[in-house]
């Protein structure tokens, strides 16, 4: 009856509900379409939403904006507020000025900065095609108001990526970044002398002297002859297997790599100071060569190793190159000349597919790099006994080499902010979720580990305690005079325990001190004292 009677509620309330939907159709429908409660509402404060989404790619797994605005752009007047609220404590008197200092830098690093222009951030990702995506990220600022070094330490307007045309076609993996190395000194130089910390003004009086003692070149000189741009390149040799030398029943290999830094220069003064402290230290088998404006110098590495090891410092095309090889940089200067190079690839035409090809940085990775990276890997796992199964499989599960990541990424620095337009095989949703889930599937896998090392541990500490208690108890049978069969109190103890202080159980075990020809026992499981101390 109960039920019946519930049913007949429900086809009632059911039957007054479509009705209703029935007779309000016509109405629910204008007032959608007008903007009803269900629909958009503007925002009553101003927002760089419109800026920044017209940027970004929608309809993809991941669309995120980020409005700043309102909570960044007065942030140097928030923190004054606390300085002012900090400095009024009665217990700051003796440290007033170096609180007072101390706030000063940081109010004018954030004005200086110009982090307070910061209107927004944005994110999204799209796929182009199954398992290919385009990623965006978007630091904007309104026009006309990027003002301050993080808008301009970095690159200040996009340019040809020269870089480019330094990598050779068999590149795994690369980097360049713009980098103005005089602004970032210069913003060093205004924050400490304004700093008003002597500390900080004796440091810009001995850093350069202390820079030349040592490095034998004027910091100034340093500085203005960088260009503004420095680079990391890798090469994989495929033709080339090498052996890495590990711990493996079998052999491990992979394709010969080269490594290379390369730095944009204004002249050859660094190049020149190397070229004096080798000649100075006379480099053993040091094979010097200065043809077509390229000045070069390898020394030969003495001792067998499984790779080739000729460390190289060169100067040249308006780069310094500091490498593994001398070969790696004689090929990077030949794409340079024209030989074709990573660009004519068809990986790189694939991932560069409506990328601009102007920026302030950018950064490719090659598939081939971590496929190698993840056979070596998964060599060194199968050779490794010891490791648990679970973390083994789980290991397993993400070093496969099908899934490898492949990137190329272009960032620039436009008249509304930072703009990072990315292709590869990884979504930023993805990435994202990876961040949040890999971590907490390490540490549920690792708790039971962590908690039995805990309890191992602890059961070390009570059976130390116990050692600890059989030992004052000898001494005081000793010093008294004892029989075997008499039993001492925790008060009679106290003189032979260390600081006098009653040994606890860690796991809150019950200690029993027993007579002097019996052991003391722990009421907590497995906290057993061995016969043989």
């Amino acid at each position: 009856m109960k039920k019946l009677g519930t049913l007949a509620i429900i086809l009632t309330l059911a039957g007054i509900t479509f009705v209703s939907l029935q007779g309000c159709k016509e109405k629910t429908t204008q007032s959608a379409s007008k903007g009803s409660s269900l629909g958009t509402t503007e925002s009553a404060e101003p927002t760089s939403f419109k800026e920044v989404t017209s940027k970004l790619d929608a309809g993809g797994s991941l669309y995120m904006y980020l409005g700043t605005e309102q909570w960044l752009k007065s942030l140097s007047a928030q923190v004054e507020k606390v300085h002012q609220m900090v400095a009024g404590l009665p217990e700051m008197d003796e440290k007033r000025q170096d609180v007072d200092n101390a706030f000063n830098v940081g109010n004018r690093l954030i004005k200086d900065s110009g982090l307070e222009n910061i209107s927004g951030i944005g994110l999204s990702s799209i796929a182009r095609e199954p398992g290919f995506y385009r990623n965006k990220i978007v630091v904007h600022h309104y026009a006309g108001q990027g003002n301050g070094f993080i808008w301009s330490i970095f690159g200040k307007e996009p340019h040809e990526l020269d870089g480019l045309n330094l990598l050779p076609a068999n590149t795994a993996m690369a980097a360049f970044y713009d980098i103005d190395a005089a602004e970032i000194w210069s913003v060093i130089q205004k924050q400490c002398e304004q700093s008003g910390f002597p500390q900080a003004q004796e440091f810009l009086k001995e850093f350069p002297q202390e820079f030349e003692k040592n490095a034998g070149m004027k910091w100034d000189d340093l500085v203005n002859s960088l260009g503004g741009e420095v680079g990391i390149v890798v090469t994989m040799d495929d033709s080339h297997m090498v052996r890495i030398p590990l711990p493996t029943q079998q052999p491990v290999e992979m394709p010969e790599p080269a490594f290379m830094f390369v730095i944009k220069v204004k002249n050859d003064a660094i190049f020149n100071r190397i070229d004096a402290l080798l000649k100075e230290k006379k480099a053993p088998g040091m094979v010097s060569s200065d043809q077509n404006g390229v000045h070069m110098r390898t020394v030969p590495f003495p001792l067998p190793v499984t790779v080739t090891l000729r460390p190289t410092v060169a100067s040249g095309g308006g780069y310094l190159f500091i490498s593994t090889t001398d070969g790696l940089v004689q090929e990077a200067l030949a794409v340079k000349g024209g030989k074709p190079g990573l660009k004519s690839t068809e990986e790189f035409k694939k991932l560069s597919r409506d990328i601009p090809l102007q920026g302030n940085q950018f950064a490719f990775l090659s598939q081939r790099f971590g496929k190698n990276v993840m056979k070596v890997q998964q060599q060194v796992l199968n050779s490794n006994g010891q490791m648990p199964a679970q973390l083994k499989e789980f290991m397993e599960s993400l070093n496969r080499p099908d899934k490898a990541a492949f990137t190329f990424a272009v960032g620039a620095n436009t008249d509304e902010g930072w703009m990072t337009v990315a292709n590869g095989n990884q979504g930023s949703g993805s990435l994202i979720a990876a961040s949040a889930v890999v971590p907490a599937v390490m540490a549920g896998m690792a708790l039971p580990a962590l908690a039995k090392a805990k309890a191992r541990a602890q059961s070390i500490s009570c059976i130390n305690n116990l050692r600890t208690i059989e030992s004052a108890k000898n001494q005081w049978a000793m010093e008294k005079s004892k029989p075997a069969s008499a039993v001492p109190q925790w008060q009679d103890l106290q003189p032979y325990l260390i600081n006098g202080k009653t040994p606890t159980c860690p796991q809150g075990g019950h200690y029993n001190i027993n007579a002097v020809s019996e052991m003391p026992t722990c009421s907590f499981p497995g906290h057993v004292l061995p016969k043989t101390l």
